[in-house]
C-alpha cells in the first residue's frame, strides 16, 4: 500500500512538473519574480553592510580618539541609511 501511494505521489509530481514546464509564460513569470526578489535582497544587504561598516568605523574613531575615522563612520552609516530609504521608496512605488 505504501509503495502504491508513493508511486501515485511520484506520478502526480511528474505530471505537475510537466504542466509547469510546458507553460512557458508561467515559467517566465516565475523567473522574473525570482530575479526581482533576489535583486531586492542584494540591495538590502548592501545597505546593511554600509551601515555596519559605518558603525564599526564610528566605534574605532571613538576608541582611538580619531575624528577622521568617526566622520568616515558617520558617512558610511548615513550612506547605508539613505540606500535603505531609497529601496523602501522604490518598493512602495512598485507595490
Amino acid at each position: 500500500m505504501k509503495n502504491v501511494l508513493l508511486g501515485l505521489s511520484l506520478a502526480a509530481n511528474v505530471a505537475l512538473g510537466y504542466v509547469v514546464l510546458k507553460d512557458t509564460d508561467a515559467l517566465e513569470d516565475l523567473t522574473e519574480k525570482f530575479d526581482e526578489l533576489s535583486g531586492k535582497a542584494v540591495e538590502k544587504f548592501d545597505s546593511f553592510t554600509d551601515e555596519a561598516e559605518g558603525k564599526a568605523k564610528q566605534v574605532e574613531g571613538a576608541l582611538t580618539d580619531d575624528p577622521k575615522a568617526k566622520l568616515e563612520g558617520d558617512f558610511e552609516s548615513g550612506k547605508g541609511a539613505v540606500k535603505e530609504k531609497v529601496q523602501d521608496a522604490k518598493d512602495a512605488l512598485t507595490d
